[in-house]
């Protein structure tokens, strides 16, 4: 059930769209910001993903871009008219539950003289431990677990390409520990 519903690199992600064959309830897009990230506003493909929003809906009911924050992913992505954006916080943690969270689900909308206000939606405080145990495969978090570990490991191969492709970031000042882990 997971996997259809839930992606993280762009060609996994195109590739489930690309398959689909009737229209489904939700898609999570995790860690969007790495591909979708505002500073990459002229990317082919994020105008691409752009564009694709405007007909997704016969697709899906709700896609979900999840980043560390809302700038982090395009404006002309979340600033679709009528997207929710769903910020989490640590609002209601205290000693005897260290786990609390609390979502506040809101439209930004433009008033008068285009300034900007929140439109709550509503608002939830849940416990952020995930179900399950990372021993089972089984559960959502032994699911889950080894793939969320290797977006890191993406993430930094893409930096480390980066680098070896531009002149100016592979300078090696060698003042770096060699016993970092």
């Amino acid at each position: 059930m997971f996997p259809r519903h839930i992606g993280f690199a762009p060609k996994d992600v195109i590739e489930l769209w690309s398959n689909k064959r009737k229209r489904d309830y939700c898609f999570h897009w995790d860690d969007a910001g790495l591909w979708l990230h505002n500073l990459d506003f002229q990317n082919k493909f994020v105008k691409d993903v752009g564009k694709y929003l405007q007909v997704a809906r016969t697709d899906f009911a709700c896609i979900m871009f999840s980043a560390i924050s809302k700038e982090d992913i395009s404006s002309k992505i979340r600033g679709l008219r009528n997207a929710i954006i769903i910020e989490i916080n640590k609002h209601g943690k205290n000693e005897s539950h260290p786990n609390t969270r609390t979502a506040n689900a809101y439209i930004e909308r433009k008033g008068w003289k285009g300034r900007t206000w929140k439109d709550e939606q509503w608002k939830d405080t849940f416990d952020c431990h995930v179900p399950g145990d990372a021993d089972n495969p089984r559960t959502f978090y032994g699911w889950y677990k080894p793939l969320r570990d290797s977006y890191t490991t993406i993430a930094k191969s893409k930096m480390k390409k980066d680098i070896e492709s531009d002149a100016d970031l592979n300078i090696n000042t060698n003042n770096t520990n060699s016993n970092v882990e």
